[in-house]
């Protein structure tokens, strides 16, 4: 869980910079920046998430939350 806080704090970072950005008519060229530059922190985080991550010890079938052990819905077919 330690690898991957750094990387969803600075995506979520990135993210509160470019609202405030988008919010001051003056500085839309840098809005206009971090609106191309948006995937590369995503991707980023993505892949962190993903690969240094852990797996959740139940299926999709057990359990479909995580952190809530909530039943789910069968339709009878």
């Amino acid at each position: 869980m330690e690898k991957i806080k750094m990387p969803i704090l600075i995506a979520t970072a990135y993210l509160v910079v470019f609202v405030i950005t988008l919010g001051f008519s003056q500085i839309l060229a840098l809005s206009m920046l971090l609106v191309s530059l948006s995937p590369l922190p995503i991707i980023w985080m993505v892949y962190k998430v993903l690969r240094d991550g852990t797996p959740s010890s139940f299926t999709f079938e057990e359990r479909f939350y995580e952190d809530y052990n909530c039943e789910r819905v069968r339709v009878k077919s």
